[in-house]
């Protein structure tokens, strides 16, 4: 749905921006794209991912810590890991390869009448890179939104401090951003636990039905259901139970698969609590 959206709807509103500035000491320079967004990419004390072992999991070697940032003009968008039935996700590129970024929990948004989950004003997304150098060469490809829609392709250097070098200024950005990232691993924050995780209906025809806890109220709660590109989960029916801090969410189920059968699927489930915590977990559905 969103590939065939954008290539009929947008395709010859796009255009592509290859840039690359000089390298700096810990941040790059900030890079002003056609006045619709500007970005850099920072680096943090190597030490901060050990703050996080329920966001982040290492293997051993050493990692540098940097984030992609970006400061987005009045309307402008960009895009989640799964952006929704519109727009494409933000990406980083280290040594040609794809890199496993930290989304922060996305804001919801509706693009031309569509279902869209990024960010507004401002967005700081971490990731790790292996510490092969001090100099980083990284690509990251993004689109924003507002009356059209405008991907860009964008280069970025910058000089990193030694792992041993001590706190640095962007340090604080970078904790901060961390702080949003959902819980990939271990205990969650504030109590949040996903109890339940089924299916409702007869294929083509299913909601997807989610009921979590938490150790606070769940009134401001959100959930957000990933299987493929095919298929969009849309805005949940939110139902309080019992004392408040649990809650069952229903997730109406479209797809481009005719007849799609969620038996047996496995869903991504990135939930917040609606104060800042959330927790991203993968689950199998019960088959039939």
């Amino acid at each position: 749905m969103r590939k065939l959206f954008f290539s009929a709807a947008l395709t010859n509103l796009f255009s592509l921006v290859f840039v690359g500035f000089a390298a700096h000491a810990n941040q790059s320079e900030w890079q002003d794209h056609q006045g619709m967004l500007s970005t850099r990419v920072i680096s943090a004390s190597s030490d901060i991912v050990k703050e996080f072992p329920s966001r982040i999991q290492t293997d051993g070697r050493t990692w540098l810590l940097l984030a992609w940032e970006a400061e987005l003009k009045d309307g402008w968008k960009t895009y989640w890991r799964s952006p929704g039935e519109a727009g494409l996700p933000v990406r980083v590129f280290h040594g040609g390869e794809q890199i496993d970024i930290l989304y922060p929990f996305p804001e919801r948004f509706e693009l031309f009448g569509l279902e869209t989950y990024g960010y507004s004003k401002k967005v700081t997304i971490p990731f790790l890179v292996p510490a092969t150098a001090d100099a980083v060469e990284l690509k990251a490809d993004f689109m924003v939104c507002k009356d059209i829609c405008v991907p860009f392709e964008v280069e970025y250097s910058l000089q990193v401090q030694p792992t041993d070098a001590g706190t640095i200024v962007t340090d604080t950005r970078v904790r901060n951003a961390l702080n949003q990232v959902p819980a990939r691993f271990g205990s969650a924050p504030k109590g949040i636990d996903i109890k339940l995780v089924r299916y409702a209906g007869k294929p083509g025809h299913q909601n997807l039905i989610v009921e979590a806890t938490a150790d606070i109220p769940l009134s401001k709660a959100d959930v957000l259901a990933e299987l493929d590109e095919s298929t969009q989960f849309h805005t949940p029916k939110t139902r309080l139970l019992s004392d408040g801090k649990s809650v069952r969410f229903v997730l109406p189920v479209m797809s481009t698969q005719k007849g799609l059968d969620l038996a047996g699927k496995q869903v991504r489930l990135t939930m917040s609590d609606g104060r800042g915590n959330a927790i991203d977990r993968i689950f199998e559905l019960p088959s039939r």
